[in-house]
């Protein structure tokens, strides 16, 4: 049925779109093209799809032109979407945990969106530690709180351990319907983390087997996406606030079509005066491009505290931290240098790519793309 079949990835940020097409050949997934697509207005906007005609009028062109495939995989984006580990429900099997989480979603358990989508994995069980108040290491007695909290949480029984994985009903239904005005064909939807967990099982099989960060980085935004042993128990978008100041200086000389009369004596002068602008915006361009490092290892190094002290991880040490994203180029090997303690890698793709593949400038900008493409592979196998 899936033999030699096509399937794109279709990743959907603010300001530009990310395809990816991949060729299963014999059970394995190979990437045939990737495609990157700017848009001059925002495509989503409060939560919701942004002028849905035009995007689905653009996605027909991009299917007739070829660039993608009919049938597709949808990334949620990362803002859109919320991770949180529930410790609160009975240790009980998944089919009744689904029931009751029915009933507990909106009651105790509020998410963020109107009408939520969800799914839930269980990732192990909590046993409640005996009570003991006779403290042998010299400590004080538990106070009379702790001990009635111990008999509560002993009376309970064990607990289950729970991700819970959200999202917004009216973006994914926005989603879908403009791939379907399109003439698309869309298969399924998951968050971006998932898609860059696929594409590391193909590419680089032995990671994210610990405890693991991957950074994908925009010019406007980072997503951060954390794995334990295999399992991603957290993802979140930052916003990254550039410096723009240089975007209006130029250090060009001004055309014939230009209100400007230079006379013969002041082109050298002209020259100097460029030669300073020029030399002033390299100075600032390094400034915005360190600012813009730090700014980035500031929410990695956050990240990393929420992972260890709110989810209850202090013994946590990560193993490496993965780098993919539209500005992988430029934020590599500054960030290696800042973040000297911990490894540092960024993605090879070549073990993935067909024979006469060109665009490897796009890969990284691509690779939730491609991990969506891939996922018809999984589906296969099932």
């Amino acid at each position: 049925m899936f033999r030699n079949k096509k399937f794109s990835g279709i990743d959907f940020h603010e300001n530009y779109i990310t395809c990816a097409t991949i060729k299963l050949e014999r059970g394995i997934p190979v990437v045939q093209g990737v495609t990157k697509i700017d848009f001059k207005s925002p495509i989503l906007a409060g939560g919701r799809v942004n002028q849905p005609e035009d995007l689905s009028e653009f996605l027909e062109g991009v299917l007739k032109d070829g660039s993608i495939s009919k049938e597709a995989h949808l990334a949620i984006p990362t803002q859109n979407i919320l991770i949180r580990k529930i410790t609160s429900l009975p240790d009980i099997g998944e089919t009744e945990l689904a029931k009751l989480l029915q009933f507990e979603i909106g009651e105790s358990i509020h998410l963020p969106f109107e009408n939520p989508i969800y799914d839930f994995v269980k990732i192990g069980s909590i046993v409640p530690e005996p009570i003991d108040g006779d403290r042998e290491d010299g400590m004080e007695e538990l106070s009379l709180d702790d001990l009635a909290q111990g008999i509560q949480q002993t009376m309970e029984g064990p607990k289950s351990e729970i991700l819970l994985f959200a999202t917004s009903q009216a973006l994914s239904q926005d989603l879908a319907d403009v791939c379907h005005e399109a003439g698309l064909k869309p298969l399924t939807a998951e968050i971006r983390g998932l898609a860059l967990q696929r594409l590391l099982s193909y590419a680089q099989p032995r990671w994210l087997t610990q405890t693991e960060m991957i950074i994908d980085v925009s010019k406007n935004s980072l997503d951060i996406h954390i794995f334990k042993d295999g399992m991603i128990v957290f993802s979140r978008m930052m916003s990254i606030h550039t410096n723009d100041m240089v975007s209006n200086v130029s250090p060009t000389r001004p055309s014939p079509d230009d209100d400007v009369l230079l006379f013969e004596e002041d082109i050298p002068v002209f020259r100097e005066t460029q030669s300073q602008i020029a030399a002033t915006i390299e100075e600032v361009m390094d400034l915005n491009q360190e600012s813009y490092v730090n700014e980035i290892a500031l929410e990695i190094e956050k990240a990393q505290n929420f992972f260890r002290y709110s989810l209850n991880e202090r013994d946590s040490e990560f193993k490496r931290i993965i780098v993919t994203g539209e500005k992988t180029d430029g934020i590599f090997q500054p960030l290696k240098e800042r973040l000297g303690t911990e490894e540092i890698v960024r993605i090879d793709y070549r073990s993935i790519l067909n024979h006469d593949f060109t665009n490897e400038d796009l890969l990284d900008s691509c690779s939730v793309a491609i991990g969506l493409a891939m996922r018809a592979n999984d589906i296969q196998k099932k």
